[in-house]
């Protein structure tokens, strides 16, 4: 097989498996969130913490699997990553008490920094350079709809044979499909990727800034990275916005049903956020063919808080399927925004380590959603004081991103702005 051909083969399979691996264990939580705190009487705030953990221990991870895949195959990795995954969702599904629905969620923290985005984007990174945010899109599109597939069918595995065969029926599926996709597809990259350089972009005469996102700086090591104004100012706005969606990802459906929605209702609702993604990641290249990178940037961010300020003021029907299309569109285009943007900014020779730092930044911001959320409901009976907090922490990481470039970004090679 060719190595452009073997780059796209792995391209399709990190589609599949990430696709499967979000919409068992991420958006899995969500599902199982409101049935097992009614049998178990545990509260939300308690297994929103557990979750939280698993979001620390996932980016503490991030930081030693980014340098691992700086230098080896993905091969052994993802496909470890997908064995403890299936296991550890074998375990859920025999629990009883929190102290060891904890610990496990503990462990999942860390298998899920070997088989979720961060580890996928690098791979993908790695291997293609012209033709990166075509391979990203790729990657996104399809997974993008994890949500939208896996929360309505764990619902009705729910209804139809309780939480824990469900969660029995979800491993099997789990295991089936990522173990042998990774095994048998992932390779390490041929040096330099399969489709060479990215070419310099046009610039807009009028600001000074590339009209295409598609630039790539040079090469920058992690520490000049993490010395430079423009890192910081980026990690700001994915820690702010990575509250917001981590908050809403685990409790929106118990919110929407506390709210007097069906369950159906609320799992269709929160799974058509990840069908509203393949809009915002088609609209992405588009975009940022008209607009300037910096421009680009704010508008995804803006969408995001836009959503979040719909569903502050009203969980109407109407209003919370205008949230689902603003806000899922925002999310779609983020994600493939934090993909690429890191690449455009300080190269790929050094993506896994940067982007493994980006991803602690954020951490503690993700762990800590959850568990705000949960408390949050435990003392005010109802989620209104947390959507304000959400909002307000969406329109910061929209200001927060408008910074990001606030003067020019240098041309191939120029290097990047000194550290202010």
């Amino acid at each position: 097989m060719s190595p452009r051909r073997r780059g796209w083969s792995i391209v399709a399979a990190l589609a599949v498996t990430e696709t499967v691996s979000w919409g068992v264990l991420y958006y899995g939580f969500t599902a199982f969130l409101r049935p097992i705190t009614e049998e178990l009487g545990w509260s939300r705030g308690s297994m929103s913490a557990a979750f939280s953990l698993a979001l620390l221990m996932q980016g503490a991870t991030a930081m030693l699997v980014g340098r691992w895949l700086d230098r080896h195959s993905p091969r052994v990795l993802m496909t470890v990553g997908s064995c403890a995954a299936t296991a550890g969702v074998l375990v859920w599904s025999q629990v009883h008490r929190l102290w060891s629905f904890t610990l496990l969620w503990a462990g999942l923290g860390v298998v899920m920094a070997t088989i979720l985005y961060e580890p996928a984007f690098t791979v993908v990174t790695k291997w293609f350079r012209a033709d990166r945010r075509k391979a990203l899109t790729a990657v996104t599109l399809m997974a993008g709809l994890a949500s939208t597939i896996f929360l309505p069918l764990e619902n009705a595995l729910i209804e139809a044979y309780g939480w824990r065969r469900a969660l029995v029926v979800l491993a099997v599926v789990l295991g089936a499909i990522t173990i042998p996709l990774h095994a048998v597809v992932l390779r390490a990259p041929p040096p330099g990727g399969v489709d060479g350089p990215v070419a310099e972009p046009a610039t807009d005469d009028a600001v000074g800034v590339p009209t295409v996102a598609g630039s790539v700086s040079e090469d920058r090591t992690l520490h000049d990275a993490v010395r430079s104004a423009t890192f910081w100012f980026l990690a700001a706005a994915f820690v702010a916005s990575s509250f917001v969606t981590s908050a809403l990802a685990v409790h929106q459906v118990a919110m929407l049903i506390d709210d007097g929605h069906a369950p159906a209702f609320a799992a269709a609702a929160t799974g058509a956020l990840g069908a509203m993604q393949l809009p915002g990641r088609l609209l992405f290249a588009p975009m940022e063919r008209v607009l300037s990178r910096r421009v680009t940037t704010v508008v995804v961010f803006a969408s995001l808080a836009c959503g979040v300020a719909i569903l502050s003021v009203s969980q109407a029907v109407v209003a919370v399927w205008c949230f689902v299309a603003l806000y899922g569109m925002g999310r779609g285009m983020s994600t493939l925004l934090r993909a690429t943007l890191v690449a455009d900014l300080f190269g790929a020779a050094h993506y896994g380590a940067i982007s493994g730092v980006l991803s602690a930044c954020t951490t503690v911001a993700v762990a800590a959603g959850p568990v705000t959320a949960g408390v949050l409901f435990d003392v005010t009976g109802n989620y209104e004081r947390l959507l304000q907090v959400l909002l307000g922490l969406a329109v910061a990481a929209t200001v927060f991103s408008a910074l990001v470039e606030r003067r020019p970004t240098p041309a191939v090679g120029a290097g990047l702005p000194s550290p202010s």
